[in-house]
């Protein structure tokens, strides 16, 4: 799944070659009605923690 996912770190350094720099990160959690019977079923037999949120990401022109 690693290799689909695109991280937070990737965007701050995608920012950063571009002239910006982050001034705050903000982690929003939403609701977890979007995991699916099936999801919860197979986070319970892993027995893994399944979080859904959102990042903001505010950034300025640096210089």
């Amino acid at each position: 799944m690693r290799a689909n996912a695109i991280l937070v770190r990737e965007y701050l350094g995608i920012l950063d070659k571009s002239g910006w720099e982050e001034t705050h990160i903000i982690q929003a959690p939403l609701s977890s009605e979007r995991f699916t019977g099936n999801m919860v079923k197979a986070m319970q037999k892993r027995k893994t923690l399944g979080v859904i949120s959102r990042y903001v990401i505010v950034a300025r022109k640096s210089g």
